[in-house]
């Protein structure tokens, strides 16, 4: 179990990677201020984005509302969205290709199946791409 201590500085520490560059905005829809966490994938997203993620059963956390042990937040600081798009987006071309509006859910709902559960743009041959589960990768 973890201490009131220990509680306040993992949430010190994800407020901080909150204001990275790369998690200032959800991953998915590019929403400013993303408030929770994907643990899938280790990526930061906005409410709508969060929903949709857990239709997928995407384990998702909020970060003002959940607690979150030392284990979580060391893979989030391995993780995050420049890693995730990395691994996730390899194939993304933002010049002909844009993020849903959160404001259209099927949008968002089809870019999410099509990024984390088909792995549509991650490149490579189907053995190339990561596992379902991130955190193996950040072990």
């Amino acid at each position: 179990m973890t201490s009131k201590r220990e509680e306040e500085r993992n949430e010190k520490v994800i407020r901080g990677l909150m204001k990275l560059p790369p998690n200032r905005r959800c991953i998915n829809c590019n929403s400013m201020g993303p408030q929770y966490v994907c643990t899938n994938f280790w990526t930061f997203v906005c409410m709508t984005c969060s929903g949709i993620h857990r239709e997928f059963t995407h384990r998702v956390k909020s970060v003002s509302m959940a607690k979150f042990t030392f284990q979580e937040v060391e893979s989030l600081q391995k993780g995050g969205n420049q890693r995730a798009r990395e691994t996730f987006l390899k194939d993304w071309d933002p010049q002909r290709q844009r993020l849903p509006d959160s404001s259209n859910a099927d949008k968002v709902r089809e870019f999410i199946k099509n990024v984390y559960v088909d792995r549509k743009y991650a490149g490579g041959k189907t053995s190339d791409k990561p596992p379902r589960d991130m955190q193996a990768i950040y072990s």
